[in-house]
């Protein structure tokens, strides 16, 4: 069986791009960008962030007709973090967009949606997160093949992700600290590097997808299936001996769970209320709990309602419910956590926003903003994340990473 591997699945990308772009010569094409400075400061005086990045896109139509043949973009992101020395220079979406018909199919380096939902999205696995700053958790984007199929009243959307792609994960300050059992008489002397076990790039870890949604009228329901891995991984450890007696290194090992995901989610409106929820469960290889380098099955709910006060802001309010299956003797772990969101524009050029996530252990996380356009293209912002709660809580442990952080951003 022949390896489908990085350097074929970028070539098919390309190869489809070139011959996109042969059907004609672009009747539009746009180069856009943008300039953005961010800065921030801890509560315990460090500085998490420092960063300048420059956002370049180049997007454009192929075709002689009404509508678009086909389309393209590309954008390419450089950056410099003062805080922390990184530098980066990558191609971010990357895509060719062919439209036949009721077909739309889109192949390359892209993000898509799936989900109702604000905020938690169960059934939103096909992009991994960075998760170098948690609380805002941006998608990957990520080698993709996306198909759409439209019909009156039925819409299907597939699919297929050739090349694995994990999450990018926090640092060593948002990591809950490891305390392993030693045997009697064992001292530990130090942690090795963690030994990543991500997915090779084979055929037979290739993950696909698909999402069929029904237009009820005043409601929209659709269903969602995904054959895959979990983006995050699930951390086990071992001991490994260092030679001197007694003395022995803790090796952390990261596996991303091979699992199946069966989701409902649906949208629509009673009155002036908006409705929407989202429910997934995900099934791992380890029905019975019993292997500790595999994660067990887990559900994830979320319902809500999203309201436009008259004179006041767009308010959204949400119930989230988690549930991991025990390992084996053990108790099931269930979560409960309700958000809200508020949004509101006072004037044509300044805009306010309030989260608020509130876990049923006491803890929590605030994060007030506001934004304000200077001129057409210059936005600023200002937001906080603070955290809270007691030690072992879901946020308090994040407690010292509260912080504010300041943005300024010029878009041409």
């Amino acid at each position: 069986m022949r390896t489908l591997t990085f350097r074929h699945a970028t070539r098919l990308t390309i190869l489809l791009a070139s011959l996109t772009l042969g059907l004609g010569f672009a009747q539009k094409v746009d180069l856009s960008g943008r300039a953005e400075a961010t800065f921030g400061v801890a509560v315990d005086g460090t500085l998490p962030v420092a960063t300048a990045d420059l956002y370049l896109t180049l997007q454009g139509e192929v075709g002689s007709g009404y509508f678009p043949d086909a389309a393209y973009k590309a954008t390419v992101v450089a950056g410099y973090d003062a805080a922390t020395g990184d530098t980066r220079l990558e191609l971010d979406e990357a895509y060719a967009t062919v439209y036949l018909g009721q077909l739309e199919l889109t192949a390359g380096k892209l993000r898509r949606f799936w989900g109702s939902t604000d905020g938690v999205n169960p059934v939103d696995v096909l992009n991994p997160r960075d998760l170098t700053f948690p609380p805002d958790s941006e998608k990957l984007a990520v080698p993709m093949l996306h198909g759409s199929v439209y019909a009156d009243d039925v819409s299907v959307e597939f699919a297929v992700v050739p090349v694995f792609t994990p999450a990018r994960l926090p640092g060593a300050a948002w990591r809950p600290a490891v305390t392993p059992q030693l045997p009697p008489g064992m001292t530990l002397v130090g942690v090795l590097p963690p030994e990543d076990n991500r997915p090779a790039a084979e055929l037979g870890n290739v993950q696909f997808g698909a999402r069929g949604t029904l237009d009820l009228g005043q409601f929209d329901v659709s269903a969602t299936y995904f054959h895959g891995f979990r983006s995050q991984p699930t951390q086990s450890a071992r001991i490994e001996p260092t030679g001197t007696p007694g003395q022995v290194r803790l090796q952390p090992v990261l596996d991303y769970d091979r699992m199946d995901l069966l989701g409902i989610d649906f949208s629509g409106t009673v009155g002036d209320v908006v409705l929407r929820g989202e429910a997934a469960y995900q099934i791992t290889g380890d029905p019975d709990g019993t292997d500790p380098t595999v994660g067990n099955h887990s559900l994830q709910a979320v319902l809500g309602g999203e309201y436009l006060i008259p004179g006041g802001p767009r308010t959204v309010v949400q119930a989230i419910f988690d549930y991991t299956a025990p390992d084996a003797g053990q108790d099931p772990k269930t979560d409960y956590k309700a958000m809200v969101a508020m949004t509101y524009q006072p004037d044509a050029r300044t805009q306010l926003d309030l989260g608020w996530i509130q876990s049923l252990d006491g803890s929590g996380l605030v994060m007030p903003g506001v934004s304000y356009s200077f001129a057409d293209g210059v936005k600023g912002e200002a937001k906080a994340y603070v955290f809270y709660g007691g030690d072992g809580s879901e946020f308090g442990d994040w407690r010292d990473n509260s912080q504010l952080r300041v943005s300024l951003a010029y878009s041409f």
